[in-house]
């Protein structure tokens, strides 16, 4: 199931390629293979990142970034982020949230992360024309916030239900998988909730008949926090001098034409040498390096580049596949000011870019 699901995208991104070597640039043949690599791109993200998550909680490497907050907020937006998919599939989405906060203490990307999975489970497993309900309540009896997400879809078999939230467990277990997936969303669902201090279940009446998610978190009963103050809108970062490490030729390059699109001054380096000696010469703003360069790695490249009084403005990001906890505080402690798990999104190297020049680099400051 893994190597089909890991595999199964490689097949139109690899068609799509051959089209856009042949395609009269900016037509629809070359715009249509785009958008299927970008699908099915942003589809393996997802697998990995699924992937990696089950085993971090399982290894109880996952560290929650507490908070109080308006678990209402969290669901109506997540729910919101999901409407377009739902249309999408033909299929109606009602959200019943209070307009009064309720309050819980827990993280927010984890928590917008554990319904998102229920929600994308509902839009899977429900037919065209069927519909999902995400309610969310309190129980002030029990001291908890309750999210149900019920659907009109394809119910669950009775056998499976005590199962259904195993990895890799999938209701549909024929060759063709038509819903695709590794089986591991529910998984998630299940250790963020209890990582939440929280539970879930489900309830189905068998097949054909809908299912109902309930996921109850404990409620935070100390005082409300003040509101934050809005943030102003996010501009367009000004053209910066950028030095871009990388041994992975592709990744160098390709992220160097991203950059120069927007106006940015680029240069690359394909090794650790090379990149401090470019650094030299070219006196960059911004410095993304990959860790994993080989003989002398991407700490020791920050650490030399730290030690030189010329780079002491410098901001320096960690771009690289290590992305968990222990690696985060490698990089804050061999000097990087930004942390930045592959692949990185545009809008995470925009912010970065946007931010250079807002006073001096503070090395604690990796995300």
């Amino acid at each position: 199931m893994l190597s089909h699901e890991l595999r199964n995208p490689l097949a139109p991104i690899r068609n799509s390629l051959y089209v856009l070597e042949r395609a009269v640039p900016g037509g629809d043949q070359a715009r249509r293979a785009q958008m299927v690599i970008d699908r099915q791109v942003d589809h393996l993200a997802r697998l990995v990142d699924d992937l990696l998550d089950v085993t971090r909680i399982s290894r109880g490497k996952t560290h929650l970034t507490l908070e109080r907050l308006d678990l209402a907020d969290v669901v109506a937006h997540t729910a919101e982020d999901h409407r377009s998919s739902f249309a999408k599939n033909g299929l109606e989405l009602e959200v019943r949230v209070p307009a009064r906060p309720i309050w819980v203490k827990g993280d927010r990307v984890r928590l917008a992360q554990l319904v998102g999975n229920l929600l994308n489970n509902a839009s899977k497993f429900t037919e065209h024309g069927g519909k999902a309900t995400v309610s969310l309540e309190e129980d002030p009896r029990l001291g908890q916030a309750v999210i149900r997400i019920r659907d009109t879809g394809a119910g669950i078999a009775p056998g499976m239900l005590p199962r259904l939230f195993e990895p890799f467990i999938q209701a549909d277990r024929s060759l063709d998988r038509s819903r695709g997936g590794l089986g591991l969303g529910l998984a998630l669902v299940k250790g963020l909730a209890e990582m939440h201090g929280g539970t879930v279940s489900v309830a189905s009446e068998g097949l054909g008949k809908g299912a109902e998610f309930t996921v109850r978190l404990p409620l935070d009963s100390s005082a409300a926090p003040t509101e934050p103050e809005a943030r102003e809108a996010s501009q367009r970062a000004p053209s910066r001098r950028v030095l871009v490490i990388e041994d992975n030729v592709d990744a160098a390059d390709t992220l160097q034409q991203v950059l120069e699109l927007e106006g940015h001054g680029v240069d690359v380096a394909y090794s650790a040498e090379s990149g401090l000696a470019k650094a030299r010469a070219f006196r960059p703003e911004v410095v993304f390096c990959d860790i994993g360069l080989p003989g002398m790695d991407g700490y020791e490249v920050a650490r030399a580049l730290r030690a030189d009084p010329a780079f002491q403005a410098t901001i320096l990001v960690a771009l690289t596949g290590y992305a968990a906890p222990e690696d985060i505080a490698r990089a804050r402690e061999a000097g990087f000011h930004h942390h930045v798990a592959k692949p990185p999104s545009f809008e995470e190297i925009e912010g970065i870019l946007a931010s250079v020049g807002s006073g001096t680099p503070d090395a604690t400051a990796v995300h």
